[in-house]
């Protein structure tokens, strides 16, 4: 991990912080024809004609240090490879602060966000022309982590925040999601409509 610019320390906390991007994911544990289903939810028709955006490629490492993140410390959490895959997600370490930031490309959408049980909706939120929402998990009891979930013709983007476990004392806001609206602000145009 020291290759990629971690400590050790870090990387531990970040597996944890990345344990909870697994509830985020919304326990998918089962499966409907290969791909994964969230927990609680019915599986639905979904347009899988439009290729699936791949922030651990399709993002530049310019693009990446204009928000302030550390190309350098790349942790990819979901590639299989498959244009057609339904979930590709990265994370970054943030170099403002004791946080990462994960970006999440999926073919679910908003509304199978809103309505997943194991996800505790915030705030409705418009991040440039798209309306969506802000979340966090529902046992996360420290609230270190904050989702926005904005549209796309692909399903959905979330942009995650993963405070640092050991520096909660420091956390300007539980859940950080003022923060997570920031950086959602800025990678949107980023992003396919």
């Amino acid at each position: 991990m020291r290759a990629m610019g971690m400590s050790k320390r870090f990387a531990v906390r970040l597996a944890v912080g990345m344990a909870a991007v697994s509830s985020v994911l919304a326990g998918c544990t089962s499966t409907v024809g290969g791909n994964a289903t969230e927990e609680g939810s019915s599986p639905v028709s979904h347009n899988e004609s439009v290729p699936l955006f791949n922030p651990c490629t399709d993002l530049s490492d310019e693009v990446l240090r204009g928000d302030k993140l550390d190309p350098a410390t790349k942790h990819v959490d979901v590639d299989s490879g498959d244009p057609m895959g339904w979930w590709k997600i990265c994370n970054w370490r943030s170099t403002e602060g004791p946080y990462a930031v994960g970006i999440f490309s999926t073919r679910r959408t908003v509304a199978e966000r809103r309505s997943n049980e194991q996800n505790l909706i915030l705030d409705d939120v418009v991040i440039g022309s798209r309306a969506g929402l802000t979340s966090t998990e529902k046992n996360d009891p420290d609230k270190l982590s904050c989702y926005v979930s904005v549209p796309a013709a692909q399903g959905m983007f979330e942009l995650g925040i993963h405070w640092r476990y050991g520096e909660r004392q420091s956390l300007p806001q539980s859940p950080p999601c003022d923060l997570a609206i920031r950086h959602m602000r800025y990678f949107e145009p980023f992003l396919p409509k």
